[in-house]
């Protein structure tokens, strides 16, 4: 009977003892209040602190934390936006006393989101909106900056601040996208006439080149060459058996006339086949001169 009255209060008190006390885990640092002493400047981290019931033990959470801002400003060319900000920020471990003696665990609300959003505005007022995302690091260099020397001694940690978001008026953003567009016309015009450049080269060539070639062959055009050419016409037409045709042995210009008599047609005229030129006749002409009929 004793045994189990002992066992009883045993148990009592190791639940009494241990309701009397508070487990800091890891990332989190706490301070010691007391109902007669007040808050102890020891500060306590990952350990179980024992306390009476009527005493307490206050936690901060000492890992760093973001914490985000919609915030409505005018560039310097007086264009209104709004712009969703990030600030990552802890209390500073070693001063945790003084952080809860002097502002408490509100600490953001209470000292830095109202000096966060007045610094963006007074920083974003020195940009044109157009500057706004090409110069983002600048920006949140500038913010940060501030910031930290405005909230000196308030035992807090900053570490970064963020631009997340610009949010345009619907105006800008329809101008940013017929402007967008534009260009990409003009890049499509300037590749057109590119090409249409490179086809008129091409064109000016060809047509270089076959001047060339007719001024080559107009130079070859001897009278020599041209008889020679009508003896070999001669030969073909001595071969055809089809069509009738006489020679008359020296035109003006050197090369025997052919009269083609027409049998095998309907009309029976014959028709004298000769070119007259004076000296040297040119490519076209010789052709011209040797059309045979079979």
């Amino acid at each position: 009977m004793k045994t189990i009255r002992f066992f009883i209060l045993g148990s009592l008190v190791s639940i009494f003892i241990v309701s009397c006390g508070t487990t800091i885990p890891g990332g989190f640092e706490g301070l010691h209040w007391g109902a007669y002493t007040r808050v102890d400047t020891t500060v306590y981290a990952n350990e179980f602190k024992w306390a009476w019931v009527w005493n307490d033990v206050i936690l901060y959470d000492i890992r760093w934390k973001t914490e985000s801002e919609r915030v409505d400003i005018f560039s310097s060319d007086d264009l209104h936006m709004d712009v969703e900000l990030a600030l990552r920020l802890r209390p500073a471990p070693k001063e945790l006393y003084y952080l809860h003696v002097e502002i408490g665990q509100d600490y953001y609300p209470e000292v830095v989101q109202q000096q966060f959003r007045s610094i963006s505005r007074a920083v974003f007022s020195d940009y044109k909106y157009s500057e706004i995302p090409k110069k983002s690091i600048e920006i949140q260099t500038a913010i940060l900056k501030l910031l930290r020397k405005n909230l000196e001694g308030k035992h807090i940690q900053l570490d970064a601040v963020e631009l997340k978001h610009v949010n345009y008026p619907p105006a800008v953003k329809q101008a940013a996208d017929f402007k967008l567009a534009t260009e990409q016309q003009l890049e499509q015009k300037e590749f057109e006439l590119q090409i249409a450049e490179k086809d008129a080269e091409i064109l000016i060539i060809e047509a270089k080149g076959k001047k060339t070639a007719q001024r080559i062959i107009d130079s070859t055009l001897t009278l020599s060459y041209l008889q020679y050419r009508a003896l070999d016409v001669q030969k073909v037409l001595a071969q055809s058996g089809n069509t009738s045709f006489y020679f008359v042995p020296i035109g003006q210009n050197g090369i025997p006339i052919i009269v083609d008599t027409g049998m095998s047609g309907k009309n029976n005229t014959p028709k004298v086949m000769e070119k007259k030129s004076k000296g040297r006749m040119s490519h076209k002409e010789y052709e011209a001169g040797m059309n045979i009929r079979e």
